[in-house]
């Protein structure tokens, strides 16, 4: 697929913790008050420590060192780090073609129809598994959640073509050369979806009208 349709995969490795039992080094005396024996109080994930978990994440991925920055990304999602986490962690996924660990971290952010780019990653995984159907539902629906996501118009146009609907892929087609004219995948799409007429056999003479300034040197 074109850079425009922004891949986004592998196989998640678990973050694992170590596991407290309550039992002190071994030989040492066994404490009997109540303090003691009540199970402590789980340790508050520190914001600041999520937070270089995620930016380290960003940074490794960038630099396509995903095995990395999956694992700061789990760090990062198990301190509470929220969606920006899980939409990385679910990139990551797809660029490992891990589809369904992306799929088990974007439905729950798509479940209120709200977030686009969750939509957008499930259209695309429906997309690469050839599931037409769910694809275009689910980037419609990432279409209603934000208008203006021109990558969306882009999938939309190569998936409804490369159905036979060309209609609707030139239409869609459209409206992202008007959402993103300076895009660099524009002029592949518009020869993939036939926007522009053929060329001119090379011995066909050029017409007056075709001159834009006939006296030119």
């Amino acid at each position: 697929m074109p850079s425009a349709t922004r891949f986004v995969s592998s196989l998640l490795i678990l973050v694992t913790t170590t596991a407290c039992d309550g039992q002190g080094p071994p030989g040492a005396a066994q404490k009997t008050t109540a303090s003691a024996v009540a199970d402590p109080s789980p340790t508050a994930p520190d914001p600041a420590e999520t937070g270089k978990h995620y930016q380290s994440a960003l940074s490794l991925e960038a630099a396509g060192r995903y095995p990395e920055a999956r694992a700061e990304v789990e760090l990062a999602i198990a301190g509470g780090a929220g969606r920006d986490a899980e939409l990385l962690a679910a990139k990551l996924a797809i660029l490992r073609d891990d589809l369904d660990a992306a799929r088990r971290l974007l439905e729950p952010l798509a479940s209120n129809g709200t977030d686009a780019l969750a939509l957008y990653n499930l259209g695309l995984i429906a997309q690469r598994t050839g599931h037409y159907n769910e694809a275009r539902t689910r980037y419609l629906a990432a279409l209603k959640a934000d208008p203006n996501y021109a990558a969306i118009r882009y999938n939309l146009a190569v998936l409804t073509w490369d159905a036979g609907v060309k209609d609707e892929a030139q239409h869609h087609a459209r409206l992202f050369l008007e959402l993103s004219p300076n895009d660099p995948n524009a002029p592949e799409l518009r020869r993939k979806v036939e926007l522009d007429p053929p060329p001119a056999p090379a011995d066909t003479p050029a017409k007056p009208g075709d001159l834009k300034n006939p006296f030119a040197p």
